[in-house]
């Protein structure tokens, strides 16, 4: 057993020789000689004085390790007494063993309590300028084989185990902006720093910034690899993100996985497998940031929208989305190809349902200082009606007696949002296959978009409307006090019928229609819009019915009054409810949102075959009650065997009175003239004709007197 007793004998010799180590070469090793060296090496290679609180000592047990007491580094002149970067302390503990076998392995770094001031000064100076390497001639290329090599030969010699940041704090002031932001709480482990071998990464910290102030809590965890080209992959990378403060109304928390790779050579990051989840959003996809020309960095990336709740969104950030249909903009989804800068955001592709509305097309914002937008989109079907504001709600208690009633809220008015849309940089086109808004429906609209210098036009505006086309153009001026809207209206061939029903509730009119118009008002809505308009406007139609008014009975119903004077037989009447009409024309001005006419003509087809009823005359329209007013004549017109028409002169015209509204017409006939020619002319009959020559007896004089003829 001799080979027992030697090897004890070596174990002790080994553990007397530790043991004498470990009192021996602390002792041995001189703090100030390191204090020095660590004064010069700073000086050396940032120019800036360091100052160690402490003593700077090696220990070699319980493991050999380097201690660092409290460091301070100074600023860069001109940026105060505060130190540039502090730490606490640090402790690099080192591996023996491999040591004695010739490689360099450090067990574990722990640096506690690091911090770092970045600031701007008003002129745009900052702090750690000087830090920066000076640009420096490129060196001869060298192929990807020899970088290989170098990083091979390191791999498994030079490693540190476990590197460990505790509590650090880095601020980033600029006092030219008054911004700041800071980094806090960070805590940081690295493991296994071997360049050949996985690297495990796990952080936390919070991020704050302010005016208005805002944080965010993180948590990252990875693990990455170096490969021999240089380049980092970590496929498991995990960041998990509470957003709060302003503007969000409570905390939004965000979960984000991806496998991600970094080109250190090309400054290149790029995300795999992206997902993104939390409550009101989940998406997938691939994002890549980048280094572009002069340094700015370049964003790309190709989106799959799973689901977003743009509602449940708004409401986190303190925003209440009022719409008709309160499951509006819960549901969108879809692709998004995004290219972004530090000027400028590019949707190269938009396709998206949002509540089962696809939307297709492009988008670019740029210049964010004085936002510039661009766009051209299309879309399968738009009911704006669903995310217009609703009715209010009526009153829930009626006043206490005796007490003033409080005035309702006023209507919300669009001159606000006016403003800010005339003052953007706007230019886009917009295609929608079918067009739902205030009840209208429109087919195959287009629209060209322009704002700008407190300007908005829509022009041209093209669409198909009920059977029938439409265009217009629109202009709003927000330069004066009451933005101002200028409109041009033509359309042709318009189904009359179901544009009456959606504007007025009523289907009063049936057959097809022309209308145009130029009008001017101010840019509100509902009937303040209408109530402020001026301009011009025509109207025409063919072939069409009345429906709830029949001039016919009501001029037949006349004559047999008249006719009774006559003692003759009246003839037999429409009993129709409608009035079916050959032709309609009117125009005339529009003065405070009141359509006047003074050129109403309308052909009423008679109950009677081969006659009609010529009506014309003049009134009022108003546009915001739909209330009429028209003082009417009604000729008889028999249609001769050539086609030709020509006035009844037998039958005296009827003057009616036609008042109302779409669905409640009065039509009254005005007899009193027609009775008083009627008596003038009896009484004219019975006293018989006078003579050639002869002057009128002053009898028909007296009559002509008594009835003002």
């Amino acid at each position: 057993m001799k080979w027992m007793r030697r090897l004890l004998f070596i174990v002790a010799l080994l553990v007397a020789a530790l043991v004498a180590a470990a009192l021996l070469l602390p002792r041995l090793v001189d703090s100030e000689t390191l204090r020095s060296m660590l004064v010069i090496a700073a000086r050396t290679h940032t120019g800036r004085e360091l100052t160690v609180e402490g003593e700077v000592h090696f220990a070699l047990l319980p493991r050999p390790a380097v201690v660092l007491p409290r460091l301070r580094l100074a600023n860069a002149e001109g940026f105060g007494a505060e130190p540039f970067a502090s730490l606490e302390e640090a402790r690099a503990n080192l591996r023996l063993w491999p040591l004695l076998r010739g490689r360099l392995q450090v067990a574990s770094v722990h640096i506690d309590r690091p911090q770092l001031r970045l600031m701007v000064d008003a002129r745009g100076h900052s702090n750690w300028a000087d830090l920066l390497p000076q640009p420096q001639p490129a060196p001869p290329a060298r192929g990807a084989s020899s970088s290989g090599g170098v990083m091979t030969g390191l791999a498994g010699r030079v490693g540190i185990g476990q590197l460990t940041l505790r509590e650090a704090d880095i601020l980033w002031t600029d006092q030219a902006s008054g911004r700041w932001a800071r980094l806090h709480d960070l805590d940081i482990a690295l493991g296994a720093l071997d360049p050949g071998g996985p690297l495990p990464l796990s952080a936390s910290g919070v991020i704050d910034t302010g005016d208005p102030q805002r944080s965010a809590q993180l948590e990252l965890a990875a693990t990455a690899q170096r490969a021999a080209n240089g380049t980092w992959r970590a496929e498991d990378l995990r960041l998990d993100a509470v957003l709060g403060g302003a503007p969000l109304r409570e905390a939004l928390t965000l979960r984000l996985t991806a496998d991600a790779g970094f080109d250190p050579a090309q400054t290149r990051l790029r995300l795999r497998r992206l997902m993104l989840e939390g409550d009101p959003v989940q998406l997938r996809g691939e994002l890549t940031l980048a280094r572009g020309a002069d340094a700015v960095p370049v964003l790309g990336a190709q989106l799959r929208l799973e689901r977003l709740d743009a509602r449940a969104l708004a409401t986190l950030f303190g925003q209440t989305l009022t719409t008709a249909d309160p499951q509006a903009l819960t549901r969108i989804e879809g692709d998004l190809d995004i290219g972004a800068n530090t000027s400028e955001i590019n949707l190269a592709r938009i396709d998206l349902a949002v509540d089962d509305i696809h939307w297709r097309g492009t988008a670019r914002v740029s210049d964010f200082s004085d936002p510039a937008l661009r766009f051209a989109l299309e879309v399968d079907r738009l009911d704006l009606d669903r995310y217009l504001p609703g009715e209010p709600a009526p009153a829930q208690h009626a006043p206490a007696v005796g007490s003033e009633p409080t005035p309702a809220a006023p209507a919300g008015s669009p001159a606000d949002a006016l403003r800010r849309l005339a003052r953007l940089d706007l230019d886009g086109t917009l295609n929608v296959a079918t067009l739902t808004v205030r009840g209208l429906s429109f087919e195959r609209v287009a629209l060209r978009a322009r704002s700008g210098d407190g300007q908005m036009t829509l022009q041209p505006v093209s669409a198909s409307l009920y059977g029938g086309s439409a265009e217009a153009s629109a202009q709003v001026d927000v330069r004066r006090s009451e933005p101002a809207l200028r409109l041009k209206l033509a359309a042709t061939d318009v189904a009359a019928g179901p544009l009456l029903a959606a504007l007025t509730g009523k289907d009063a009119l049936q057959g097809r229609i022309a209308l145009g118009g130029e009008l001017t008002g101010a840019a509100a809505t509902g009937d303040a819009l209408l109530r402020s308009l001026n301009g011009t406007a025509r109207l025409s139609s063919s072939d069409g019915v009345l429906k709830g008014i029949n001039a016919d009975r009501s001029i037949c119903q006349a004559r047999a009054v008249i006719a009774r004077t006559r003692d003759k037989d009246a003839e037999e009447c429409d009993p129709s409810p409608d009035t079916r009409f050959s032709a309609l024309r009117m125009s005339g001005p529009i003065a405070a949102g009141v359509w006047r006419s003074e050129d109403l003509m309308l052909e009423q087809v008679r109950f009677r075959p081969g006659r009609f009823y010529r009506i014309t005359g003049a009134g009022t329209l108003d546009l915001a009650s739909s209330e009429i007013d028209y003082r009417l004549k009604a000729a008889s017109v028999r249609r001769g065997a050539d086609g030709a028409a020509q006035e009844d002169a037998r039958e005296a015209p009827v003057p009616l009175r036609v008042r109302g509204r779409p669905g409640a017409f009065k039509v009254e006939p005005e007899l009193k003239d027609a009775l008083r020619d009627e008596a003038v002319r009896r009484l004219q009959e019975k006293l018989g004709p006078k003579p050639d020559g002869a002057r009128e007896s002053s009898g028909k004089t007296m009559l002509r007197g008594l009835f003002g003829r």
